[in-house]
């Protein structure tokens, strides 16, 4: 018994090693550690998104060109798990995994009109322009490749 345990046990370390490799932290990037070790504000906090994407690559590039993202990181060999960010908001993205295509956030912006204005000159799929909602947000929706929505919304200052 004893030595079926000691085997398994040197499986695990053999696959671990060989998927991790034996690099020191400083020596092999993990975007998610330094993710995590960067967010100290209270007992729950940072939350991040995770978008479904059926190609991490077009997607970064979708985000960053198309709303003005910045590609934050991609991991993976080949990269199948990424982020970026723009202002507060950092959104993880997964290659065919986590979830399904479709998801919808909602997001804040100082000025929803003048994002609206930025975002139709850089080629967005825009879904709805901006509008005055009941309960006191100028929304907009646009969408990604994915059919992902983000709701970019800030406070309306009149009926429409």
């Amino acid at each position: 018994m004893r030595a079926a345990c000691t085997i398994a046990v040197a499986a695990l370390i053999a696959v671990i090693v060989s998927t991790t490799g034996c690099k020191r932290d400083g020596e092999r990037a993990r975007p998610l550690a330094a993710t995590a070790r960067a967010c100290t504000s209270g007992d729950l906090g940072c939350p991040r998104a995770i978008l479904y994407v059926g190609d991490l690559a077009a997607s970064q590039r979708y985000y960053r060109d198309q709303l003005g993202f910045k590609v934050d990181w991609a991991y993976g060999e080949p990269p199948d798990f990424g982020a970026v960010s723009r202002g507060d908001t950092q959104l993880f993205m997964c290659q065919r995994c986590q979830g399904h295509p479709g998801s919808w956030l909602w997001v804040f912006t100082p000025d929803v009109d003048r994002m609206y204005a930025e975002l139709v000159e850089r080629g967005a799929i825009i879904k709805e322009p901006p509008a005055n909602r009941p309960w006191g947000a100028r929304e907009m929706i646009v969408a990604d490749p994915d059919d992902n929505r983000l709701r970019i919304a800030s406070g309306a200052d009149h009926d429409d």
